[in-house]
């Protein structure tokens, strides 16, 4: 009579021992998956721009943060034809930080303050009723450039983004003169 009893509980721990270990993992599998396949070049969520803030100190950066919503072609226009290509190219890395902040998300974001706050209060601030509009911020969250608002001519687009990250890194490493030749000194070229 053990044997029925000892199978049922060697049943039940192996049940639990599935549920409480193997499972969790399974679970993770296809999250892990998901993550491996994304490309690498989608421009990230904002979440904590307390931290993107940290990361833009240390590298000297602008951040590019783009307010964007769902049904917004124009938005998804400027992330896929711009964007994207920005960031898969490489030749971005060094220039800019990229984020898009959805305006109809309920996911509450932590700001440059360190305050958690919901999209549309940072939009708000931002002046950013409109999407898609993209803006340059210093570490802090102080604009750096002019604000590119909507897409008027997708054949300009390109380089009114180019021009405000170019703007953007001027203002935050500005050129030190002192290091530049005199007039009229060559410094031993001739």
């Amino acid at each position: 009579y053990n044997t029925p009893i000892r199978t049922l509980t060697d049943a039940l721990m192996l049940r639990r021992l599935l549920a409480t270990s193997l499972l969790p993992l399974l679970l993770t599998l296809p999250l892990s998956a998901a993550s491996q396949n994304a490309p690498a070049y989608k421009v990230p969520r904002a979440i904590d721009l307390q931290a993107d803030g940290r990361l833009a100190r240390q590298r000297n950066l602008p951040i590019l943060i783009m307010f964007s919503q769902d049904g917004c072609s124009y938005c998804d226009q400027v992330r896929e034809q711009f964007l994207e290509p920005m960031r898969k190219s490489g030749d971005y890395t060094e220039k800019v930080i990229m984020r898009m902040l959805r305006l109809d998300s309920f996911d509450e974001i932590r700001d440059f303050d360190g305050q958690w706050r919901e999209p549309d209060e940072i939009a708000t601030r931002y002046r950013a009723s409109v999407t898609p509009t993209v803006i340059f911020v210093d570490y802090r969250g102080h604009e750096l450039a002019e604000r590119l608002l909507g897409i008027n001519t997708v054949a300009f687009y390109g380089g009114l983004l180019d021009d405000a990250i170019d703007l953007s890194l001027q203002r935050l490493r500005p050129v030190n003169l002192s290091l530049q030749p005199a007039p009229g000194d060559s410094h031993g070229i001739q």
